[in-house]
Parts: structure tokens; C-alpha cells; sequence
């Protein structure tokens, strides 16, 4: 071996690291000289065994971790090579090929370390798959059944990982400076953007507020009712992600905003609230809905006191179980809440409850009363929460997005993986657009065929099922009187067979051409009742009156407003344009293989296929 000839330095590190694997050991770099004007002039590398490890290493007495495994043993394989002036090539001058240990096994070779490397192209693709939501173990499985098998990757599990957090080490270290850059950055893209932040005296960043403009643009059109919510281990610095949704005209979620907070305090959301109504041009929903947190509701009570605040339903069940435990007890408390009684009724029936269930000196049950107006349909009827008593929407959207999030992720990861799945979110949205305008569909014909072609029209699909649903419910109502007034109907309606059924007055307003029903289903939930359907039955009205058609409903309310659900992803900075030109090329060459795997299994067939690539 001494005497052979190499090119160059690279082509000799290449051929001894060929060598080592196949032999079966690892190798590492060893002595550099250069001559006085600093070019290398020898170059030699030996085995990953040689030497012997310092003795401060192994008996440190300040040591908490276990020593790592012993691997220098003073093997003394090595390869040296010298650069020749005459020849300008790389001769070989030494060469020791016995070794002191035993050599690893086939299966065995790709734990060796100088023979575990991930490739450029595979980082690339990790940091894709990272950015897209991937977690690092996911990413891992698809290298092992991309490259057939663990011992194909090139590297283990740990390598990736530590690659990974190589790359991000030096921005999350920054990370409250590198989320307000990301921030700023969203502005270069969309100029209704919006964020707000807080910083304590050490300037540690404490609370931080952000709606981009489509959130700012769904609040005009649906933020006639809000909710918000918190959830946990969302991100490193374990702050709370607060999440503030509401319904689009297809009663799917929509965000308005997010806020990461220290804390729960009432100071704390008094803040968030702040910022929301300066985000939204000091525009006040008309109902909110909350989980019924103390903190909450004494910023709601500062802030937005015109404002029609419900406690979440569920909440107060689930509080139900815990301080009155008698059998039968939750089902009542759920008539009360979600039935609409008269006041006096709904007085009489609490009492009764507190009566049998023996809660009449439950301070808990007496401080639920004290804050009915807040829970009880009978209180709340005819004020819009967005089709619901509970914070469901919330708690849904929060486990939506723990998909894109994890307790690990630095901030300005997290805002970025909340954009991430709000970009999902309106994806959905996207879908349910396109197919309310490339679609129709399919009318029951119902009693009310021309009312219910109408609504089929103008309003989303979604929207469209629930009010065909009432227009069927309405088939069971009758108009037992008919008082005919002088600018007005007034009809009273009865259920079929039904004496308990409480009877219902629909007021038809002939010149306005409005009509009104006094169980506020229209102004609870947002669409007419099978009342009010069956009162224009009664009436002979072909056409729908005004006031029951509501613009959040109708399908071309966000016409005037079309986003990509892309452009909340662009994060402009070269590295994102990099990536994304490697994502491009990524899917291309995806379809290339796949061809290629199509064609080698037609010629294993026989087929006889032969492909010409041309440059």
C-alpha cells in the first residue's frame, strides 16, 4: 500500500474511509502539518480506537452522568499521506492495517460513527417535514421505510435528532427576539396584520397578541359572537395559548385571534381583551361565551359590560357532580339550562329541584342561582352564542391545533405551527366554498318545495340542511287561531297531539313584510323555526320575509375577500425560499421514481421496456 498515489487529499480521506467499512472499523482524523505558508503538506488518519481517553474524564468525582463507554484502547492502525513536489500527487508513506480489537459485523457497521451521516438531501427534506408539523420520530419512520430498512438510512435516530437541533440552536436561543422578528416579517406580506406584546422589567417577553388579516376581515363579518378559551403545553416556555373562535357562514370554526400569556389573571385577559378590541377597531361582539373562569369574567365585566356574557354548560354540569351528589340531579340542572321556561316558570321548577334533590342550603346550587342570567335559556333566550351553550368550538379548535403544537416547540415555532393549522382550518373552509358554488343540493320536496329551492339559493349547504330540517319539523304544527289585524297576522301555532307542547305566536308584519315568533329560535340560533314555516304555509307566503334571511349565512358573504390559505404560511426569509424550491423539486423527483418503479416492474415482467433518459 505504501507508494500508491492519490489525486488529491479528498480522494485518499475517500478511499481510507471505503476501506474502514468494509474492514469494519471507524475512522477519525489525526495529525495535519503544514508548511510555512500554511498549505497542508501531510495529512493522516487513523482508527477511532487509538489513543487511550484522559484520566480527568473518567475519574471527575463531580461527574453525574455515567462515563460514556470506553472506545480508545491504543489501537495503532493508521494512514498517512504526503504531498509530492515532483509528482503534485498525494503519495501514500505509511500504512498500518492491524488493529487490537475486533472488527464490527455487516450488521453491525452503520453504529460506526464515522460511517453515520445524514445527507444534505435528507436534512433538507427533515426540516420540511419539520416546518410542516412533523415530529422528529415521525420524520425518522419515514427515513426507515424510505430507504427499506434502519440499517439503510446512514444514520440513527439520535443523529437526526441531534441535526435537527443543530440547525435551530443558534434562533432558539434568541427566541423571544426571533418570534417579534418573525412577527415584524408577516407585515412585509399582509398588511393588515396586527400583533401586541408585553415585556417585564428584565424585557422578557410576557404576554403577545396576533390576527392576521383574514381573522381581522371573519370578525367583521361574523364576530357577532365570541369565544375564547385557554390551553396548555403548547409550547417550551409552557405559557397558555388562548384562542378566540367564533362560526363562518358554513357554522365552522373560525379564528379571530391568539394570544400566549404568563398567566390567568384578570389583569392578564384584561390585556388580551385589550389588544383584541384595538385589533378589531373597537368593535364589540354581541354575545361572548367563556368557561366561566373568575379571571375572565371580571375583564369581561371591565371591558365589555354591554356585552351578553354565557357560562359554558358543561362547565357548570361538570361542577354539579362534584357539590351535589344526588342521582338525578344533573339531568334537571340540564332542563334548566338548555329549556326555554317563563321566568316565573323557571323559578318554580329551581325550587322544586333544591326541594327534592335536599340542595336548599347548597351554597354552591344557591351561587349558580345568584348568576342564572348567565346560563339559563329562559335568561339568555333570543341573544346569538353561535349555535351553542358550551365552549365545545373551543375546546375542539384547541385539540385541532395540539396537532400542529408541542410542549417542546420555542415561541416563534409555535406561532408558526398555529399558522400552520389555521391555514388547515381554512382549507376546510376553502373546500365547503367551492362546492357550495360547483354544487347544488339535493331538494326533499318538502310541503314548502319554492321556500325551500329559496334558501337552497343563497345560503351555504350546511346552513341550508339545518333550516330544510325546521321547514320538515314544521309539517307536525297547526294554526289553531288566525287573528287578522289591521297591519298584521298574528297566528297561534300547536303542535300536533301534543297538549304539553307550549303554543307559539308568529306575528306576520304585512308591509314590512317581517315575521316573528315569540320562542326567539331566530335570534338564538339563527335561523327561522318550524314555526314561523308553518305560520307562512297557513298564510300562502311563497316568498321568504326579510327579516328571517341573515347575511352570515349566505354563500357569497366572503366573495369580496379571496386568500390563498398559502399566503399565511410565507415566511420570507431565504432559507423559506430555499425550502420551498427543494419542495418543489422534492415532489417532482417523487413522481420520477415512481415511474421509474412502474417501469422496472414492467420489464421484470418480461415487457421488454427500454427508457432513454435525455439531458
Amino acid at each position: 500500500m505504501v507508494g500508491v498515489e492519490f489525486k488529491s487529499v479528498e480522494e485518499a480521506e475517500s478511499f481510507y474511509h471505503i476501506y474502514s467499512k468494509i474492514i469494519g472499523f471507524s475512522v477519525r482524523k489525526n495529525q495535519c502539518r503544514k508548511n510555512q505558508a500554511g498549505i497542508v503538506t501531510t495529512r493522516s488518519w487513523c482508527c477511532s480506537n487509538e489513543g487511550f481517553r484522559r484520566t480527568k474524564y473518567i475519574k471527575n468525582p463531580n461527574r453525574v452522568r455515567e462515563p460514556r463507554s470506553e472506545i480508545r484502547i491504543g489501537c495503532r492502525a493508521m494512514f498517512r499521506v504526503c504531498y509530492s513536489k515532483i509528482t503534485k500527487l498525494w503519495v501514500v508513506k505509511e500504512f498500518r492495517a492491524n488493529h487490537n480489537h475486533c472488527m464490527a459485523t455487516d450488521m453491525q457497521k452503520h453504529f460506526l460513527r464515522s460511517h453515520r451521516k445524514i445527507s444534505a438531501a435528507e436534512l433538507e427534506q427533515a426540516k420540511l417535514l419539520k416546518e410542516a408539523g412533523m415530529k422528529t420520530s415521525e420524520i425518522w419512520n419515514l427515513f426507515v421505510h424510505q430507504n427499506g430498512g434502519w440499517d439503510k438510512v446512514g444514520c440513527t435516530k439520535k443523529d437526526l435528532y441531534n441535526s435537527l437541533a443543530a440547525g435551530r440552536r443558534g434562533v432558539d436561543d434568541l427566541d423571544a427576539n426571533t418570534t417579534l422578528t418573525f412577527l415584524q416579517s408577516k407585515l412585509d406580506i399582509d398588511p393588515e396584520y396586527f400583533y401586541a406584546y408585553m415585556v417585564d422589567e428584565e424585557s422578557r417577553l410576557t404576554h403577545l397578541f396576533w390576527a392576521d388579516g383574514a381573522s381581522r376581515f371573519d370578525y367583521e363579518l361574523f364576530g357577532d359572537s365570541l369565544a375564547f378559551d385557554s390551553t396548555y403545553k403548547t409550547n417550551r416556555c409552557q405559557m397558555p395559548l388562548v384562542v378566540l373562535v367564533g362560526s363562518n357562514n358554513h357554522g365552522m370554526t373560525c379564528v379571530f385571534g391568539f394570544a400566549l400569556i404568563q398567566n390567568e389573571t384578570a389583569e392578564t385577559y384584561t390585556w388580551v381583551l385589550q389588544k383584541f378590541l384595538e385589533c378589531m377597531k373597537d368593535k364589540l361582539p354581541e354575545t361572548i361565551l367563556t368557561d366561566g373562569c373568575r379571571s375572565m369574567n371580571k375583564a369581561i365585566e371591565d371591558l365589555m359590560p354591554s356585552v351578553v356574557h354565557r357560562t359554558c354548560s358543561w362547565h357548570i354540569l361538570n361542577n354539579a357532580i362534584k357539590h351535589v351528589h344526588e342521582e338525578g340531579f344533573v339531568g334537571e340542572l340540564r332542563n334548566l339550562i338548555k329549556r326555554y321556561y317563563s321566568v316565573d316558570e323557571f323559578d318554580l321548577r329551581w325550587n322544586k329541584m333544591l326541594l327534592d334533590y335536599n340542595a336548599e342550603n347548597n351554597e354552591w346550587a344557591k351561587a349558580l342561582y345568584s348568576s342564572r342570567h348567565q346560563w339559563a335559556d329562559t335568561h339568555l333566550r333570543g341573544s346569538y352564542f353561535g349555535g351553542s351553550t358550551a365552549t365545545n368550538r373551543c375546546e375542539s379548535m384547541n385539540a385541532f391545533l395540539k396537532r400542529f403544537l408541542d410542549e417542546k416547540l420555542p415561541l416563534w415555532r409555535a406561532l408558526q405551527h398555529c399558522e400552520h393549522g389555521l391555514a388547515a382550518l381554512r382549507y376546510g373552509e376553502l373546500g365547503k366554498h367551492a362546492a357550495d358554488k360547483l354544487s347544488t343540493p339535493v331538494l326533499k320536496r318538502t310541503s314548502m318545495s319554492e321556500i325551500e329551492e329559496q334558501f337552497a339559493s343563497i345560503y351555504t349547504r350546511n346552513m341550508f340542511l339545518e333550516v330544510r330540517n325546521q321547514i320538515t319539523r314544521s309539517e307536525k304544527y297547526n294554526v289553531i287561531r288566525h287573528h287578522k289585524l289591521k297591519a298584521s297576522d298574528i297566528c297561534t301555532i300547536e303542535k300536533y297531539l301534543s297538549k304539553d307542547h307550549p303554543k307559539r305566536k308568529v306575528t306576520f308584519k304585512r308591509i314590512e313584510r317581517e315575521m316573528s315568533c315569540d320562542c326567539y329560535w331566530l335570534e338564538t340560533k339563527g335561523i327561522p323555526c318550524r314555526h314561523v314555516f308553518a305560520a307562512m304555509k297557513h298564510l300562502h307566503l311563497s316568498d321568504i320575509p326579510r327579516n328571517i334571511i341573515k347575511n352570515r349565512w349566505l354563500k357569497e358573504c366572503k366573495d369580496i375577500y379571496l386568500s390563498s390559505p398559502d399566503a399565511q404560511r410565507r415566511f420570507i426569509n431565504p432559507d423559506m425560499i430555499s425550502s420551498k424550491r427543494y419542495g418543489g423539486i422534492n415532489s417532482q423527483a417523487n413522481l420520477f421514481l415512481y415511474y421509474c418503479k412502474k417501469i422496472t416492474q414492467s420489464s421484470t415482467k418480461g415487457n421488454g421496456v427500454d427508457v432513454n433518459f435525455v439531458g
